[in-house]
């Protein structure tokens, strides 16, 4: 038997009633009665259907930034959903619900199904795909220029900088900050590009004034379309976000954000970064302790402030803990120690083949603290994740980084501690759900202060540093350190098991002293920290290696199969990359002129989204002829059934 979702409902019977009879009269989309062997709220026809979303929304003016979900109907309303507890929905599943109206074009949810598309119902995605698409390896990204009435201040050039140019730290562009921190396993299409400025009219920024955006851009791009659309104004105040991203998850992203005024390194890779199902990198301060046992209650939580991932508030590539979510890493790049041991830690920047790049130690038992963006809602803390920073690569450059919170110190080899939840990735349906996905987007993370009594915040960045978990735990020792790699030692009486690669396999002693090499998305072997330069082969002669890849450097997005001549005439990618560890150019192939380093973001500032106000009420509609019927018959039976309902008080 089908399962319906149910959410304890806070209204009254007479709501629930009203809300029924007016969802029957027209709130929902009327059809002829589904088949008798049809389960699940799919066979109720005062159910309300169409495509279930999430959005993530940062804002300007400091506030907690805002997740919540929302129903978008056949006719175009979008509705914001109130659950009693989250749902596990992915993004662009058509969904069917039953529940209370609330204001604001606001319903709460006390029943939902994943139930299926049924003949004659119609559905919010009529003769469309749900705005989510299986991750590519290589994915098509357009900037939409939207003139909103005051034009446009940026040319379409600057933007097509922003998206696949070539710099270091804030005028890195988006391809390129993306290919260095997947090591060039996730990189962007050359078809990726700039359209308008498009004249759009929009005096308010609700859900459906946004969405109606994107209807409306999609529908002035080239018609074989782009998997992701963000669409850029000038800075607006109808709309009190900063940057709004619909979130998706890492096998199945999600397709369109929204960047209010600003293009900058973490507004730009952020807000893209909730359509993968990344969630922001945060501070967490225990008073004058690194931690405590009690995190809920003892420690502070500053959303966005850690300012090591443009998912927190700086422009540096992602962290380990993003890159498992991301699965960019494979074999033993990340290892998690329930026990002890001592390991040879190699830097986040440069692709690593065998190396470990990232440690995960589990807590004695897990904790919980306030949900950032519901005070309502908690999150589990399970596990301590470790990171090697080095300054290496386009954006990871030494100095005391901003953004919000305290800062954090980063002016040598640092090893960062921070903790988060066991790494959810999403899970494909089985059954009669085969084809859907059950929604996992990654778990905010909370960067610890290792010397808590400072300021700024800072991580392990001398021989003999220690962190000592205050629940009994693990004690993780900093025994030396240096920019090609560090040895960490982890102490933990409450354990004797192995430690254990990602891929399952337990780890052979302390890990490789060195990397070796890292295969590609295109097969070819990946070198080098990452396109920091990259100018791309310029003297290559040859006629182009096999599928030279331009060395896709440790990340520039470079080289790929490129054009067909001379070697390298734009791409070799990375800082040391030099066009193309496995491919010179010469031989039979097309090296070289696909390249182009990779882009990546612009700088700092302060991450925003929010869906805006919303206004009105159910936006229900009837036949004409009928409304005076249907009026007249729902007021009387809800009359009735409240004065029967008043006699037997």
């Amino acid at each position: 038997m089908r399962k319906l979702h149910s959410s304890r409902s806070r209204s009254s019977d007479a709501l629930r009633i009203l809300f029924a009879l007016g969802v029957a009269a027209g709130c929902a989309p009327q059809t002829d009665a589904p088949a008798p062997d049809t389960i699940g709220l799919a066979a109720d026809p005062s159910a309300l259907s169409g495509e279930f979303k999430t959005y993530v929304a940062d804002f300007f003016d400091g506030r907690p930034s805002e997740r919540y979900h929302t129903l978008v109907q056949a006719n175009g309303q979008e509705l914001r959903l109130n659950f009693d507890t989250e749902p596990s929905i992915e993004n662009g599943s058509h969904i069917y619900i039953r529940g209370e109206a609330m204001a604001n074009q606001t319903m709460h949810v006390s029943q939902f199904d994943l139930g299926p598309l049924l003949a004659g119902r119609t559905s919010a995605l009529e003769g469309d795909s749900p705005n989510v698409v299986a991750a590519p390896v290589s994915d098509t990204y357009a900037i939409v220029l939207v003139d909103l009435g005051a034009g446009v201040n940026m040319t379409a050039a600057q933007a097509q900088a922003r998206l696949t140019g070539t710099g270091t730290g804030s005028t890195g562009s988006f391809g390129q900050y993306y290919s260095e921190s997947s090591y060039g396993k996730y990189n962007l299409d050359p078809t990726s590009t700039v359209f308008g400025p498009f004249p759009y009219t929009m005096a308010t920024c609700a859900n459906a004034d946004t969405s109606a955006m994107a209807k409306a851009m999609d529908a002035l791009i080239p018609a074989t379309g782009f998997n992701h659309v963000i669409m850029y104004f000038n800075q607006t105040n109808v709309c009190a976000f900063g940057g709004l991203g619909e979130e998706g998850n890492s096998l199945k992203p999600a397709m369109h954000t929204w960047m209010n005024g600003s293009l900058s390194c973490v507004v730009l890779m952020q807000e893209p970064g909730h359509n993968l199902g990344l969630m922001h990198a945060n501070q967490i301060k225990c008073g004058t302790s690194s931690f405590s046992t009690t995190p809920g209650t003892s420690c502070t939580i500053t959303e966005y402030a850690n300012s090591m991932s443009t998912m927190g508030s700086g422009c540096k590539v992602l962290s380990g803990y993003e890159r498992m979510y991301m699965q960019w890493y494979s074999g033993c790049n990340a290892v998690t120690v329930p026990g002890g041991g001592t390991f040879n830690l190699m830097p986040l920047e440069s692709p690593c083949g065998g190396g470990i790049q990232t440690l995960q130690i589990p807590f004695p038992a897990p904790l919980t603290v306030s949900d950032p963006q519901a005070t309502t809602q908690t999150v589990t803390l399970r596990n301590y994740y470790l990171d090697l920073r080095v300054a290496a690569g386009s954006f990871d450059t030494y100095g005391r980084t901003g953004g919000q919170g305290a800062g954090v110190t980063f002016t040598a080899p640092t090893v960062f501690i921070y903790t988060s939840d066991n790494v959810r990735n999403p899970v494909a349906g089985t059954g009669r759900n085969a084809g859907t996905m059950t929604q996992q987007n990654s778990v905010w993370t909370e960067l610890i202060n290792t010397t808590p009594t400072g300021t700024a915040f800072t991580g392990l960045t001398a021989a003999g540093q220690s962190f000592v978990d205050p629940a009994g735990g693990p004690t993780i020792t900093l025994m030396s350190i240096s920019a090609t790699g560090a040895v960490v030692q982890v102490t933990n009486a409450a354990s004797t098991a192995a430690p254990t690669c990602l891929d399952g396999t337990q780890l052979a002693g302390s890990g490789p002293t060195s990397c070796g090499p890292v295969t590609g998305s295109d097969g070819g072997v990946i070198t080098g920290s990452g396109g920091a330069t990259g100018a791309g082969g310029a003297t290559g002669t040859g006629t182009g290696g096999a599928k030279g890849t331009g060395g896709i450097g440790a990340g520039g997005t470079t080289g790929g199969a490129g054009a067909t001549g001379t070697a390298g005439a734009t791409g070799t990618a990375g800082a040391t990359g030099t066009a193309g560890a496995t491919g010179t150019a010469g031989g039979t192939g097309t090296s070289g002129s696909g390249g182009s380093a990779g882009p990546n973001g612009a700088g700092g500032g302060t991450p925003p989204h929010e869906a805006g106000t919303v206004s009105g009420g159910c936006d229900c509609s009837v036949p004409s002829g009928d409304a005076p019927a249907w009026t007249a018959i729902c007021g009387a039976i809800a009359l009735g059934l409240l004065r029967r309902r008043r006699r037997g008080v």
